[in-house]
């Protein structure tokens, strides 16, 4: 078995995304780190010329591998694939059409990968370390869940964001990214990390790094997976069947996986509340996505299907 590297491995799947992709991947490797790191880019079988050059252009980066999947089979399948290729010992996926901030754009101490890191070595009840996420491009300004979240939280549908930094065996042991999952993927798999962790009794901390240092790219290129039509209730009774004993144990609700998914849709907090949570932590910074909102959280940005 070969020994990991105490470092950060990026995994960025990446199908048809055109030219977002160098962004995302020069993104990753301005970051300042005091550890070993590594790009793994997923390339999901893409076949567009556009991207095809990008790809080309990514193997000629120094710390970057691209692993070429020869059927397209979707992000989550690709996920899975960088995870286990992997050499280090946490993970951070990235989609190839976001980035993270660098720290020239955002001064932090000495990045949020570089951060996550040290949280997670020095702390073995942290779960996962997440930060907050800017939207970029077709709209500007921070997501509405961007404050602390905790286990209960998100046991409870809050907003789990993808960009999250967490052990790779702990990823592994929750057997990776269900390929299943064609919405709310980065609810689904950070209750898989969760409920992997209770089985083996350790505890279940989240911390967060609370600067937006990820960035969320807002875009009409291609069908977003916020677009899809897929049931709600349907794939949370999914991860509340794979995953029962710990709802029934975080909940103290000892019913049925059918019930327990209705109480979790129906405990979702709606964009007032996630404001509220916003407004509880930071009152400034919630006045401020009010504002460029234009006081109103339904319209006009709802096309665009900004979070």
């Amino acid at each position: 078995m070969r020994t990991a590297l105490h470092g950060i491995s990026f995994v960025v799947p990446c199908y048809n995304c055109g030219g977002f992709l160098l962004d995302a991947v020069e993104s990753l490797a301005a970051q300042r780190l005091s550890v070993p790191s590594e790009i793994i880019v997923v390339d999901d079988a893409s076949d567009d010329e556009t991207t095809l050059r990008a790809l080309a252009t990514c193997r000629g980066h120094k710390g970057v591998r691209i692993i070429r999947v020869p059927l397209h089979s979707g992000a989550q399948a690709a996920r899975t694939t960088g995870l286990r290729a992997a050499r280090c010992d946490y993970v951070l996926p990235l989609d190839c059409d976001d980035r993270l901030a660098t720290e020239s754009e955002l001064p932090t101490d000495g990045g949020y990968a570089q951060q996550a890191v040290q949280i997670l070595a020095s702390d073995p009840n942290v779960a996962f370390v997440h930060t907050f996420s800017r939207m970029m491009g077709d709209f500007d300004g921070l997501t509405i869940s961007a404050y602390p979240t905790c286990e209960d939280l998100i046991v409870r549908k809050h907003h789990a964001p993808l960009s999250i930094v967490y052990r790779r065996r702990d990823g592994l042991a929750a057997g990776g990214y269900d390929p299943a999952v064609r919405k709310w993927q980065d609810w689904a798999f950070a209750v898989d990390l969760l409920a992997t962790r209770y089985r083996r009794c350790a505890a279940n901390t989240i911390r967060c790094v609370p600067k937006p240092c990820h960035e969320y790219r807002i875009h009409n290129r291609w069908q977003r997976l916020s677009a899809v039509d897929v049931s709600e209730l349907d794939t949370t009774l999914l991860v509340v069947e794979r995953n029962l004993d710990y709802f029934q144990a975080v909940l103290d609700d000892p019913r049925p996986a059918h019930k327990i998914a209705e109480l979790v849709c129906a405990a979702k907090p709606d964009r007032l509340t996630e404001l509220l949570y916003m407004a509880a932590y930071d009152l400034d910074q919630a006045l401020t996505v009010t504002r460029q909102r234009r006081f109103t959280l339904v319209n006009p940005y709802d096309s665009l299907g900004i979070p």
